[in-house]
């Protein structure tokens, strides 16, 4: 069996301490016909000195360097450049398995696949922080060694939607062909793109193994603390809710919409619990359309509960 080529996407951004080790976990790959598009995003640090030491020793890294823009475009920068058959983004402050490619691309071919998802492993480094050990574990959502067509896989997504993009192998196909891009601007912007990913997917299957070795660290989105990071982060999420609104314009079939409002439904959610300014808070939902007032009164005062009960 030919193997085609499979393109690696990094965004890199002041990741000196962790971006050896990504590194080393695609060029030790089992799987030999692999090109690494690195894209430095004007790290203030010795990130892209290590990328470039990495360029000369590997004839297949190709380094991108450019002034800081954000990880939306930086990953759009890589799917330009990218001629694999297959595209992955991997985060360059984690690592995958030495034979991912091996296993999956095979997969992928038999099956003729536009995506495969597999498990994805977190942990905690060098921070104290509350982790769901489980929170990427879809083992009982999804059967093992079926390929999914595109309306069971939307319906299976309705209770098992993950938005975390490494955690997929995507055909370069299915991206080019419907314009799929990731947002720029915005944090969190794996939500909208896999999403689109997921609406436009005809197969797919989940592979239980976990591939992925996700790291939470200090000072990262996830888990930091500070206060306009977090205000941010909530924006962002609003902007989300706004565009997946526009979805609703794009998509008709049942089970497209009733995907995407699920989502919606979820992000919206997830803003009620936010840590914020209150008065803020309380303002930019009242200006997010798409949810109705019933689940607007549920949320809200499931929420307040739990706060007094704390």
């Amino acid at each position: 069996m030919s193997k085609p080529l499979v393109t690696v996407i990094i965004p890199v951004y002041n990741v000196e301490e962790f971006l050896p080790q990504c590194l080393n976990s695609i060029v030790e790959q089992t799987y030999d016909n692999i090109e690494i598009i690195a894209i430095d995003d004007g790290s203030t640090d010795n990130s892209l000195e290590i990328l470039r030491k990495y360029e000369l020793d590997y004839s297949n890294i190709k380094i991108i360097s450019r002034k800081n823009s954000g990880p939306s475009n930086t990953r759009n920068a890589g799917i330009d450049e990218a001629k694999g058959k297959y595209i992955y983004f991997l985060d360059s402050d984690d690592y995958i398995l030495p034979n991912l490619f091996e296993k999956l691309i095979q997969l992928m071919e038999e099956k003729n696949l536009d995506l495969i998802r597999f498990g994805v492993e977190p942990f905690v480094d060098g921070i104290e922080f509350e982790l769901d050990t489980k929170q990427y574990d879809f083992r009982e959502n999804f059967e093992k060694g079926k390929v999914y067509g595109k309306n069971e896989l939307l319906a299976v997504n309705l209770n098992a939607f993950s938005a975390i993009v490494y955690a997929y192998i995507i055909k370069r196909e299915l991206l080019t062909k419907n314009e799929i891009k990731f947002k720029p601007g915005i944090l969190h912007e794996d939500e909208l793109f896999t999403l689109e990913v997921f609406l436009n997917a005809h197969s797919a299957m989940y592979e239980e193994n976990f591939y992925y070795k996700r790291r939470y660290r200090e000072n990262s989105i996830m888990t930091s603390q500070d206060s306009q990071k977090i205000k941010k982060s909530f924006d962002s999420y609003c902007i989300l809710i706004e565009e997946m609104n526009k979805l609703l314009e794009k998509y008709s079939d049942i089970l497209e919409v009733t995907l995407i409002k699920k989502r919606i439904l979820s992000v919206y959610i997830g803003l009620i619990y936010k840590k914020i300014d209150k008065k803020y808070k309380k303002r930019k939902l009242s200006e997010i359309k798409g949810v109705n007032k019933i689940d607007h009164l549920y949320y809200t005062l499931k929420y307040n509960v739990k706060s007094i009960l704390r």
